[in-house]
């Protein structure tokens, strides 16, 4: 795609094609600054230009627009920061007679904040806000609810738990909220409820990155620490199965500024994102195939004597020795860290911590290969299948670059991997394909200093937390837990029990969830769904009960998250509308109804104070400074080869997986739902289906609102390669419909060179009212480590609708 077209020529030409009412600058602004950078995401099929009462630093209410920066020093300003699982940057309310006029730029950002934040100024002035509790009037799935009061809306679910409790105990009962707000208040307030009614049925997994919990925690011993303050100081970033141009937008001039530098960008992904397009290559991969890519780039590294041995040898478990029955060998039986290894001097056992002993990294042609093996060696040997020859035949890549990008990476001064919400730890294996391409930061020792690492979500919880608002009491022994991916399966199945109620929170099921044809099913089988949220939500067409939420801006709330750096007191600044609530209300006035106490019924500010006031950052600071940058400027995660873990080195060995009847380090399977796999499902669809994140949403948040949709997320996509799309008689732009035996899911076709053949790309997120989400058709299997959400593991076919 041409890069060169100048941003005044986009303008014109959207100007005159009437897509676009920005003036000029505004225009220049909204397009991300560059051309490049529009047109990037105009291939994508989200063009920016039609997000009229927006640019790059204002979300406006209608008539607004023009007002002059005297009109705005007279209105009052109030801070919040913006809550779901993005950048939460501090955002500014400008306030007049009790209306948000403007959303803009808030206090102490790390980065610019993007146009979802500023499109708050819709959700804020939106009449399609819920402003009274609502009861079920008509069948699951058909809208149709009347208004209750709150008294009768708390009562009723009040019953309707304790009703439940007495039939089929706590674990007929389910709460679930997720990332849909990481304010500090919902999230603590939901589990001190849950805790004082005795807990319940839980779920386990997370959609997002379960495989990192099973792929990279217990070898480096703690998630979240990031390293996007250096990126800018890298020589080499590997941008690998993630879009950091969407998922980080607010961070992409750090890219920006390491290409200025003189470093690379690569991007690894089935499709040619918003970022790929921006860097200096694109390496096509087939989806669920990189734990094989990143093994035949550690065989190179290792057979080409590329490897770190010292950073090895010193800050990880790889001379560590394993006997025959796949146990480390301890020198000590009661010290579980008396790691034993072959010293280099003696050739006899010795600590692997003890001063002055030089391992060595492998067993072979020592007195003791006939007895035990190192973890290095069992590394070794699972790269051997993967020379760059069966890496190309598995995953698409050339030999030739497979072997070049090993290089690269290996012999850059600083190299950083940005694997944040890889697309990758998504399939069955997810937790396998994390930890081999972790593995290459540490046989290359490329971390623990500045502009090197692997980035992962992060924020400041790494460095100081908050302290708990509730003191809660322990939940009854022996309640289930299911995995979140096939909650369906259970509710349908009535496995371990029947499902009475369920309550759901901060999310919304129906847009995110995989299968989800079989996931209404179920919210239809369960006698009690009652939902909170702000808007009617897909999920909120199963409820039984809706109850409305206060939004950000409307309620008073502290942000001290794994996901910013800034510690946050989000401002009160309007009323909500209606009677609409929010959460640490609804749970304590729900706690007194059912007789579980009245300790939960405190302001928001002596929440907040509970949370802050025996800390750094004190309620009255806040209240004086707003956001907080908490986070050290030195900050470097890991920094010197110190890990998290009770070794202080990377744990290159997990014996626990061999339980699994999987090696105790990674390894590379085919996904059962990958082509020739072992459900057999490529005969009957031949394409794999990955999902793509929009910047017009976070998940499915922002989807419904007004300019979101005229920037394009009110339409579905399908993005399809040229071959692929010719071979089905399909043209940009016709109808399609993307199915297999588990549903259907319609979108409009983008037929492009930009996606792998074989491959297709699928929005994630699109609301139930706009024609449903791509979940209904995705892989509900739960991974094989760590319960992963396989939703890019999926096999479809695409026809014209």
């Amino acid at each position: 795609m041409s890069q060169q077209i100048t941003m005044d020529q986009m303008w014109e030409q959207e100007y005159k094609a009437g897509r676009t009412k920005l003036s000029r600058r505004s225009f220049a602004k909204l397009a991300g600054i560059t051309a490049a950078g529009f047109a990037a995401l105009k291939a994508q099929g989200i063009n920016l230009a039609q997000a009229n009462s927006l640019d790059l630093e204002n979300g406006y209410a209608d008539g607004f627009e023009d007002q002059d920066e005297a009109f705005w020093d007279s209105c009052e300003k109030y801070y919040a920061s913006c809550s779901p699982e993005c950048q939460h940057h501090n955002l500014c309310a400008y306030v007049k007679d009790g209306k948000v006029l403007r959303v803009g730029i808030g206090l102490n950002n790390e980065s610019a904040p993007c146009l979802r934040g500023f499109a708050r100024i819709d959700w804020l002035n939106s009449d399609e806000r819920l402003t009274k509790p609502l009861v079920r009037d008509g069948e699951k799935g058909e809208g149709k609810f009347k208004e209750i009061g709150w008294d009768e809306a708390l009562d009723l679910l009040a019953n309707k738990l304790q009703e439940a409790i007495d039939e089929g105990g706590n674990q007929s009962i389910v709460f679930d909220g997720h990332a849909g707000n990481f304010h500090s208040l919902p999230g603590q307030a939901a589990s001190a409820f849950i805790a004082r009614m005795g807990g319940t049925m839980s779920l386990t997994g997370t959609l997002c990155c379960a495989g990192m919990n099973g792929g990279f925690t217990p070898i480096w011993g703690q998630r979240f620490n990031d390293t996007r303050n250096t990126i800018a100081e890298s020589d080499y970033v590997l941008i690998w199965g993630n879009n950091p141009f969407v998922a980080m937008g607010g961070y992409w001039e750090r890219f920006e500024a390491c290409k200025a530098n003189g470093g690379k960008l690569t991007v690894i992904d089935p499709v040619k994102s918003e970022s790929a397009e921006l860097s200096d290559e694109w390496v096509a991969i087939r989806p669920s195939t990189d734990g094989a890519m990143a093994l035949g780039m550690l065989k190179v590294i290792i057979e080409e004597g590329l490897q770190n041995t010292e950073f090895l040898l010193a800050h990880t478990t790889a001379p560590v020795l394993i006997d025959a029955e796949g146990a480390k060998v301890l020198l000590d039986p009661e010290d579980e860290l008396s790691y034993a290894v072959i010293d280099s001097a003696t050739g006899e056992l010795a600590r692997h911590d003890a001063e002055g002993v030089t391992a060595l990294l492998s067993a072979a042609g020592t007195q003791f290969e006939q007895d035990y093996t190192t973890v290095y060696d069992l590394i070794v040997a699972q790269t051997q299948p993967w020379t760059p020859e069966a890496v190309e035949a598995e995953c698409g890549v050339p030999a030739e670059t497979v072997v070049r990008l090993a290089r690269e990476y290996a012999a850059a001064g600083k190299a950083m991997i940005i694997m944040n919400m890889g697309g990758f730890m998504r399939v069955y294996y997810g937790s396998d394909a994390v930890a081999n391409i972790a593995n290459l930061s540490l046989f290359c020792g490329q971390l623990g200093a500045r502009g090197n690492g692997v980035y992962d979500a992060g924020g400041i919880t790494n460095i100081c937390a908050a302290k708990p608002i509730f003191q809660n009491p322990k939940p009854l022994e022996g309640l289930p837990t299911v995995p979140r991916v096939q909650f369906a399966h259970h509710v349908l199945a009535d496995d371990p029990n029947p499902v009475k109620v369920f309550v759901s929170y901060r999310e919304s099921p129906m847009t995110q969830w995989p299968n989800s044809g079989r996931l209404k099913e179920a919210l239809k089988k369960i006698p009690f769904v009652c939902v909170m949220d702000q808007f009617m939500t897909s999920t909120a067409l199963y409820a039984d009960l809706i109850l409305p939420g206060a939004a950000v801006f409307e309620t008073e709330d502290l942000l001290w998250s794994s996901r910013s750096h800034l510690i946050q007191l989000s401002e009160k600044a309007i009323e909500a509308p209606g009677e609409a609530k929010d959460d640490l209300w609804v749970f304590g006035q729900l706690a007194q109804k059912m007789g579980l106490g009245d300790d939960m019924l405190i302001t928001n500010e002596e929440a907040i104070r509970r949370a802050t006031d025996s800390t750094d950052y004190p309620y009255d600071l806040l209240k004086e400074e707003k956001s907080i940058d908490a986070m050290p400027p030195e900050f470097v995660p890991y920094e010197g080869g110190i890990f998290k873990t009770k070794s202080q080195k990377a744990e290159l060995y997990q014996p626990n997986w061999l339980a699994l009847d999987h090696p105790g380090v990674p390894t590379y399977i085919k996904g059962p739902e990958a082509p020739g796999g072992a459900s057999g499902l490529d005969t009957k669809y031949p394409l794999q289906a990955v999902q793509r994140k929009l910047m017009t949403e976070v998940h499915s948040t922002f989807a419904n609102l007004p300019t979101m949709i005229a920037a394009g997320s009110g339409v579905a996509h399908c993005l399809i390669n040229v071959a692929d799309a010719d071979a089905r008689g399909i043209a940009d732009g016709d109808a399609v419909k993307v199915f297999n035996d588990r549903g259907e899911h319609s979108a409009v076709a983008v037929v492009t060179t930009g996606i792998m053949p074989g491959v297709v790309g699928l929005d994630n997120g699109v609301w139930e009212q706009h024609g449903g989400s791509s979940s209904y058709v995705t892989n509900d299997a739960s991974g094989f480590i760590a319960g992963e959400h396989c939703c890019n593991e999926t096999l479809v076919e695409v026809a014209l609708a």
